[in-house]
Protein backbone atom coordinates (compact mmCIF):
# COMPACT_ATOMS: atom_id res chain seq x y z
CA UNK A 1 0.00 0.00 0.00
CA UNK A 2 1.42 3.17 -0.45
CA UNK A 3 1.94 6.00 1.70
CA UNK A 4 -0.65 8.46 0.98
CA UNK A 5 -3.27 5.08 0.96
CA UNK A 6 -1.66 4.16 4.54
CA UNK A 7 -2.15 8.01 5.83
CA UNK A 8 -5.86 8.08 4.63
CA UNK A 9 -7.21 5.04 6.36
CA UNK A 10 -4.79 6.06 9.43
CA UNK A 11 -7.07 9.18 9.75
CA UNK A 12 -10.19 7.74 8.72
CA UNK A 13 -9.78 5.37 11.81
CA UNK A 14 -11.51 1.23 12.16
CA UNK A 15 -14.83 2.73 12.74
CA UNK A 16 -15.20 4.90 9.56
CA UNK A 17 -13.87 2.44 7.23
CA UNK A 18 -15.81 -0.35 8.97
CA UNK A 19 -19.19 2.46 8.23
CA UNK A 20 -17.95 3.01 4.39
CA UNK A 21 -17.60 -0.41 4.00
CA UNK A 22 -20.77 -1.23 5.03
CA UNK A 23 -22.21 1.34 3.22
CA UNK A 24 -20.56 -0.01 0.20
CA UNK A 25 -22.16 -3.66 0.87
CA UNK A 26 -25.93 -1.70 1.63
CA UNK A 27 -26.00 0.26 -1.45
CA UNK A 28 -26.95 -2.80 -3.51
CA UNK A 29 -29.47 -3.96 -1.24
CA UNK A 30 -31.21 -0.24 -0.75
CA UNK A 31 -31.15 0.35 -4.58
CA UNK A 32 -32.98 -3.18 -4.71
CA UNK A 33 -35.59 -2.33 -2.22
CA UNK A 34 -35.88 1.30 -3.99
CA UNK A 35 -36.54 0.29 -7.72
CA UNK A 36 -38.87 -2.55 -6.67
CA UNK A 37 -41.23 0.26 -6.00
CA UNK A 38 -40.67 2.12 -9.67
CA UNK A 39 -42.54 2.06 -12.55
CA UNK A 40 -41.06 -0.45 -15.53
CA UNK A 41 -40.16 2.30 -17.61
CA UNK A 42 -38.63 4.53 -15.36
CA UNK A 43 -35.87 1.73 -13.77
CA UNK A 44 -33.93 2.03 -16.97
CA UNK A 45 -34.83 6.18 -17.95
CA UNK A 46 -31.65 7.93 -17.82
CA UNK A 47 -30.18 9.69 -15.54
CA UNK A 48 -30.70 7.00 -13.27
CA UNK A 49 -32.13 8.09 -9.54
CA UNK A 50 -32.03 6.39 -6.47
CA UNK A 51 -35.62 7.00 -5.53
CA UNK A 52 -38.63 6.58 -7.40
CA UNK A 53 -40.97 9.81 -8.76
CA UNK A 54 -43.31 7.83 -7.51
CA UNK A 55 -43.79 4.70 -5.46
CA UNK A 56 -46.26 1.80 -6.81
CA UNK A 57 -46.98 -1.14 -5.29
CA UNK A 58 -48.71 -2.24 -8.41
CA UNK A 59 -45.41 -5.11 -8.98
CA UNK A 60 -46.01 -6.42 -5.71
CA UNK A 61 -49.78 -6.72 -6.15
CA UNK A 62 -49.21 -8.75 -9.35
CA UNK A 63 -46.69 -11.10 -7.97
CA UNK A 64 -48.53 -12.04 -5.06
CA UNK A 65 -51.77 -12.40 -7.35
CA UNK A 66 -49.94 -15.07 -9.40
CA UNK A 67 -49.33 -17.46 -6.15
CA UNK A 68 -46.20 -16.32 -4.65
CA UNK A 69 -47.17 -16.96 -1.07
CA UNK A 70 -47.29 -20.75 -2.31
CA UNK A 71 -43.65 -21.01 -3.44
CA UNK A 72 -42.51 -19.03 -0.21
CA UNK A 73 -44.58 -21.87 1.48
CA UNK A 74 -42.94 -24.51 -0.58
CA UNK A 75 -39.85 -22.50 -0.18
CA UNK A 76 -40.50 -22.85 4.05
CA UNK A 77 -41.60 -26.17 4.06
CA UNK A 78 -38.41 -26.97 2.48
CA UNK A 79 -35.76 -24.98 4.35
CA UNK A 80 -37.61 -25.71 7.90
CA UNK A 81 -37.66 -29.55 7.31
CA UNK A 82 -34.44 -30.07 5.42
CA UNK A 83 -32.37 -27.66 8.50
CA UNK A 84 -34.50 -29.78 11.44
CA UNK A 85 -33.01 -32.86 9.78
CA UNK A 86 -29.58 -31.52 9.30
CA UNK A 87 -29.12 -30.16 13.07
CA UNK A 88 -30.31 -33.74 14.26
CA UNK A 89 -27.81 -35.34 11.95
CA UNK A 90 -24.94 -33.20 12.38
CA UNK A 91 -25.59 -33.21 16.28
CA UNK A 92 -25.54 -36.86 16.57
CA UNK A 93 -22.68 -37.27 14.06
CA UNK A 94 -20.63 -34.77 16.01
CA UNK A 95 -21.37 -36.11 19.40
CA UNK A 96 -20.48 -39.42 17.96
CA UNK A 97 -17.04 -38.45 16.43
CA UNK A 98 -16.21 -36.19 19.53
CA UNK A 99 -16.75 -38.43 22.32
CA UNK A 100 -16.14 -41.45 21.48
CA UNK A 101 -12.79 -41.22 19.60
CA UNK A 102 -11.15 -42.42 22.65
CA UNK A 103 -13.35 -45.48 22.67
CA UNK A 104 -13.85 -46.27 18.94
CA UNK A 105 -10.33 -46.67 16.80
CA UNK A 106 -11.16 -45.62 13.51
CA UNK A 107 -13.22 -42.34 14.58
CA UNK A 108 -10.67 -40.40 13.42
CA UNK A 109 -10.67 -42.34 10.45
CA UNK A 110 -14.29 -42.40 9.79
CA UNK A 111 -13.76 -37.94 10.31
CA UNK A 112 -11.10 -38.24 7.60
CA UNK A 113 -13.50 -39.92 5.13
CA UNK A 114 -16.22 -37.25 5.94
CA UNK A 115 -13.54 -34.44 5.14
CA UNK A 116 -12.44 -36.33 2.10
CA UNK A 117 -15.81 -35.09 0.63
CA UNK A 118 -15.26 -31.42 0.84
CA UNK A 119 -13.01 -32.36 -1.85
CA UNK A 120 -15.41 -33.24 -4.64
CA UNK A 121 -17.00 -30.74 -6.92
CA UNK A 122 -20.59 -30.16 -5.71
CA UNK A 123 -21.41 -30.31 -9.66
CA UNK A 124 -20.22 -33.71 -9.96
CA UNK A 125 -22.42 -35.11 -7.80
CA UNK A 126 -26.00 -33.56 -9.60
CA UNK A 127 -26.51 -36.04 -11.99
CA UNK A 128 -26.12 -39.31 -9.61
CA UNK A 129 -28.21 -37.67 -7.12
CA UNK A 130 -31.35 -36.68 -9.44
CA UNK A 131 -30.38 -40.37 -10.69
CA UNK A 132 -30.68 -42.18 -7.19
CA UNK A 133 -33.73 -39.77 -6.48
CA UNK A 134 -35.60 -41.04 -9.92
CA UNK A 135 -35.16 -44.16 -8.33
CA UNK A 136 -37.02 -43.87 -5.66
CA UNK A 137 -39.74 -42.34 -6.78
CA UNK A 138 -38.88 -38.96 -5.42
CA UNK A 139 -38.82 -36.95 -8.71
CA UNK A 140 -41.76 -33.87 -8.53
CA UNK A 141 -41.32 -34.50 -4.62
CA UNK A 142 -40.46 -31.93 -2.27
CA UNK A 143 -38.60 -35.13 0.03
CA UNK A 144 -36.51 -35.52 -3.37
CA UNK A 145 -35.15 -32.09 -2.85
CA UNK A 146 -34.49 -32.32 0.82
CA UNK A 147 -33.53 -35.98 1.74
CA UNK A 148 -30.14 -35.92 -0.82
CA UNK A 149 -28.34 -32.82 1.31
CA UNK A 150 -29.30 -33.27 4.83
CA UNK A 151 -26.06 -34.74 5.69
CA UNK A 152 -23.16 -31.65 5.27
CA UNK A 153 -19.97 -31.84 6.57
CA UNK A 154 -19.74 -28.26 7.69
CA UNK A 155 -22.28 -29.16 10.25
CA UNK A 156 -20.51 -32.54 11.53
CA UNK A 157 -17.30 -30.45 11.53
CA UNK A 158 -19.05 -27.46 13.32
CA UNK A 159 -20.66 -30.02 16.60
CA UNK A 160 -17.64 -32.20 16.93
CA UNK A 161 -14.96 -29.09 17.13
CA UNK A 162 -17.73 -27.52 19.73
CA UNK A 163 -17.64 -30.93 21.51
CA UNK A 164 -14.25 -31.39 21.70
CA UNK A 165 -13.78 -28.53 23.74
CA UNK A 166 -16.10 -29.99 26.63
CA UNK A 167 -14.55 -31.54 28.81
CA UNK A 168 -15.29 -35.71 29.04
CA UNK A 169 -15.87 -35.30 33.10
CA UNK A 170 -19.04 -33.88 31.57
CA UNK A 171 -20.22 -37.37 30.36
CA UNK A 172 -18.56 -39.34 32.76
CA UNK A 173 -20.62 -38.01 35.59
CA UNK A 174 -23.38 -38.44 33.84
CA UNK A 175 -22.48 -42.09 32.87
CA UNK A 176 -21.97 -42.20 36.73
CA UNK A 177 -25.25 -41.27 37.59
CA UNK A 178 -26.81 -43.74 35.34
CA UNK A 179 -27.15 -41.78 32.19
CA UNK A 180 -27.50 -43.78 29.44
CA UNK A 181 -26.35 -42.35 25.77
CA UNK A 182 -29.39 -40.92 24.49
CA UNK A 183 -29.82 -39.53 28.20
CA UNK A 184 -26.50 -37.68 27.93
CA UNK A 185 -26.88 -36.33 24.51
CA UNK A 186 -30.12 -34.75 24.90
CA UNK A 187 -30.05 -33.46 28.23
CA UNK A 188 -26.27 -33.05 29.14
CA UNK A 189 -24.10 -31.97 25.76
CA UNK A 190 -26.90 -30.64 23.67
CA UNK A 191 -28.02 -28.09 25.62
CA UNK A 192 -23.95 -26.58 25.30
CA UNK A 193 -23.65 -26.30 21.94
CA UNK A 194 -26.57 -24.16 21.78
CA UNK A 195 -24.15 -21.70 19.95
CA UNK A 196 -23.59 -24.55 17.13
CA UNK A 197 -27.21 -25.55 16.94
CA UNK A 198 -28.67 -21.64 16.25
CA UNK A 199 -25.00 -21.10 13.85
CA UNK A 200 -26.10 -24.49 11.50
CA UNK A 201 -29.31 -23.62 11.62
CA UNK A 202 -29.19 -20.29 10.23
CA UNK A 203 -26.56 -21.21 7.56
CA UNK A 204 -28.69 -24.41 6.63
CA UNK A 205 -31.80 -22.46 6.44
CA UNK A 206 -30.14 -19.90 3.68
CA UNK A 207 -28.34 -22.68 1.89
CA UNK A 208 -32.09 -24.37 1.08
CA UNK A 209 -33.69 -20.97 0.88
CA UNK A 210 -31.29 -20.18 -1.98
CA UNK A 211 -31.11 -23.10 -3.55
CA UNK A 212 -31.97 -23.56 -7.13
CA UNK A 213 -30.08 -26.18 -9.25
CA UNK A 214 -31.93 -29.13 -7.09
CA UNK A 215 -35.29 -27.72 -7.27
CA UNK A 216 -34.73 -26.91 -10.76
CA UNK A 217 -33.91 -30.36 -11.71
CA UNK A 218 -35.90 -32.49 -9.21
CA UNK A 219 -38.97 -30.32 -9.61
CA UNK A 220 -41.41 -30.09 -12.32
CA UNK A 221 -45.12 -29.06 -11.65
CA UNK A 222 -45.27 -25.29 -11.10
CA UNK A 223 -47.28 -25.67 -7.79
CA UNK A 224 -44.43 -27.35 -6.32
CA UNK A 225 -41.80 -24.74 -7.25
CA UNK A 226 -39.66 -22.92 -4.10
CA UNK A 227 -38.78 -18.90 -4.69
CA UNK A 228 -36.03 -18.97 -6.94
CA UNK A 229 -37.09 -21.19 -9.44
CA UNK A 230 -40.37 -19.03 -9.41
CA UNK A 231 -38.46 -15.98 -9.80
CA UNK A 232 -36.41 -17.56 -12.78
CA UNK A 233 -39.79 -18.17 -14.84
CA UNK A 234 -39.96 -13.99 -14.92
CA UNK A 235 -37.22 -14.32 -17.43
CA UNK A 236 -39.20 -15.63 -20.61
CA UNK A 237 -39.03 -16.04 -24.36
CA UNK A 238 -40.84 -12.39 -24.85
CA UNK A 239 -38.07 -10.41 -22.32
CA UNK A 240 -37.59 -10.32 -18.79
CA UNK A 241 -40.23 -9.08 -16.33
CA UNK A 242 -37.62 -6.74 -14.09
CA UNK A 243 -40.29 -4.93 -12.15
CA UNK A 244 -41.60 -8.38 -10.72
CA UNK A 245 -37.93 -10.17 -10.31
CA UNK A 246 -37.18 -6.52 -8.30
CA UNK A 247 -40.24 -7.17 -6.45
CA UNK A 248 -40.19 -10.93 -5.87
CA UNK A 249 -36.51 -10.41 -4.58
CA UNK A 250 -37.53 -8.02 -1.91
CA UNK A 251 -39.80 -10.64 -0.42
CA UNK A 252 -37.71 -13.88 -0.86
CA UNK A 253 -35.08 -12.27 1.31
CA UNK A 254 -37.39 -10.57 4.14
CA UNK A 255 -37.36 -13.50 5.99
CA UNK A 256 -33.78 -14.49 5.88
CA UNK A 257 -33.06 -10.74 7.32
CA UNK A 258 -35.34 -11.67 10.16
CA UNK A 259 -34.11 -14.75 11.02
CA UNK A 260 -30.45 -13.23 11.41
CA UNK A 261 -31.87 -10.21 13.55
CA UNK A 262 -33.90 -12.41 15.83
CA UNK A 263 -30.57 -15.16 16.07
CA UNK A 264 -27.38 -12.91 15.09
CA UNK A 265 -26.12 -13.14 18.74
CA UNK A 266 -25.29 -16.77 18.49
CA UNK A 267 -23.24 -16.65 15.40
CA UNK A 268 -20.53 -15.61 16.89
CA UNK A 269 -20.26 -17.62 19.61
CA UNK A 270 -21.42 -20.64 17.43
CA UNK A 271 -18.35 -19.94 15.16
CA UNK A 272 -15.64 -19.66 18.25
CA UNK A 273 -16.58 -22.79 19.58
CA UNK A 274 -16.78 -24.58 17.06
CA UNK A 275 -13.56 -23.59 15.50
CA UNK A 276 -14.44 -22.17 11.87
CA UNK A 277 -12.82 -18.63 11.08
CA UNK A 278 -14.48 -16.02 8.34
Amino acid sequence: MSKPLLRVSRNLGPSTVTLLVSLVILFPIVWLVLSSFKETGELFSYPLAMLPSRFTFVHYQKVIGEGFFGYVFNSLFLAVVGTAITLVISAMCGYALAIYRHEVSYTNLVFGIFLLGTLIPGETLTVPQVTVISELGLYNNIWGVILPVVTTTTGIFMFRQHYLSIPLSFVEAARIDGSNEAQTFLYVMLPLGTSSTVTLAIFSFMWRWNDYILPLLVLSDQKKYTIQIAIKNYIGFNGVDWSSILAASVMSIIPIIILFIILQRYIVGGLSASGVKG
